[in-house]
């Protein structure tokens, strides 16, 4: 069983958001890319914070993280800025990625691999360029999908 860390919850998470149709790349721990050219739609990962809590003595804890899938879907100008061509291909991945991430057979698995008591998609917020929706300098249609994993 991998280790409680943020490296096997992303990889994890990662193989199954690369198996949800439309996604062409979904990069694992430190794997983000210099160029989304030609891998559109594609999902970077970043972690904003972490949390370790005693549990007993001597040394044993209950950890958290807390880590964001940026699913980069079009450049905002693309379709010659035409907001309807750019939702029909965007707004669908929330509902993709909340029929993925509620499955029981993938929370099971998510769960049983990674040695967590909680592995769970906690929102998602779709939108357009920003600081997490920018990259390389290009504006991208996207969601950002929020985690909450914890060991015990």
């Amino acid at each position: 069983m991998p280790a409680f860390r943020e490296e096997n919850a992303i990889n994890l998470i990662s193989q199954q958001e690369a198996s949800i149709d439309g996604v062409k790349a979904s990069f694992g721990y430190a794997q983000n890319p210099d160029s989304l050219n030609n891998v559109l739609p594609a999902v970077i990962h970043f972690i904003p914070s972490f949390g370790s809590t005693p549990r007993a003595f001597p040394n044993v804890w209950a950890n958290s993280m807390v880590f964001q899938s940026i699913l980069f879907i079009m450049p905002r100008e693309a379709a010659g800025g035409k907001l309807r061509y750019i939702e029909n291909a965007a707004i669908p991945f929330g509902q993709k990625w909340r029929e993925k991430f509620q499955d029981t057979t993938v929370i099971t698995n998510l769960l049983s691999q990674l040695g967590g008591v909680k592995v769970f998609l906690t929102g998602g917020q779709y939108g357009a360029g920003g600081p997490l929706l920018t990259f390389a300098a290009v504006e991208y249609i996207g969601w950002i999908f929020s985690w909450d994993v914890v060991n015990a």
